[in-house]
């Protein structure tokens, strides 16, 4: 009896969080998962910072209002929020839930606070941490991607530096130094936490 159910099983939704320094590619390295697995279904935080030219609301970011950041927040839509800088963050709650619930996995990239609630939330989430190949080329993407002040761009750099102690509490490690080898890095961790027993209903 026990045989014949195992090649009926299913399997437990995972959620995948990607968090990394600012510039380090794990929004891109989200959107890649997602176009290589249509199981994969990433998940858009909310932000009341503004957007950036190339932006598009929905797509890398729902950009709210401050009021509606609150609203959010007060009704209990958001899983996790925090304020990086002079913005807001958060995960929308019902749409994670309703994923799940189908049985799909879910990636996200969110900062190491977000990190830890979300695993309070989700006991199946896999954390996954992505590194620059260097702290210079880190500086060098972020003054090609950010055009704010010198002193915004010192502060993120310094910011990256003290977030980094907390890459062992992490389950992976990522090197971004060839997207094409993080992006299959990425996908390899996915499939293999797909195929561990414990993610089985048994």
């Amino acid at each position: 009896m026990i045989m014949t159910r195992l090649f009926n099983v299913k399997r437990k939704s995972i959620i995948f969080v990607l968090a990394s320094p600012s510039a380090a590619g794990k929004t891109t390295l989200c959107y890649a998962a997602k176009a290589r697995d249509k199981n994969i279904w990433y998940s858009i935080s909310v932000t009341t910072r503004p957007k950036r030219p190339k932006e598009r609301n929905g797509r890398e970011y729902y950009f709210v209002t401050e009021q509606e950041f609150n609203q959010l927040l007060k009704s209990g839509g958001l899983l996790e929020h925090t304020k990086i800088y002079d913005a807001r963050y958060g995960t929308p709650k019902k749409p994670i839930e309703e994923k799940l619930q189908q049985g799909k996995d879910v990636i996200m990239d969110l900062d190491v606070k977000g990190v830890k609630a979300l695993k309070r939330f989700w006991s199946h989430t896999v954390s996954i941490y992505i590194l620059p190949p260097s702290m210079e080329e880190l500086w060098l993407r972020l003054k090609n991607r950010d055009k704010g002040s010198w002193e915004q761009l010192q502060k993120r750099f310094a910011s990256a530096e003290k977030e980094m102690k907390v890459i062992p509490q992490f389950d992976y490690l990522i090197i971004n130094k060839n997207l094409k080898q993080a992006i299959d890095d990425l996908l390899a961790i996915i499939r293999a936490e797909r195929l561990k027993v414990s993610r089985l209903v048994l």
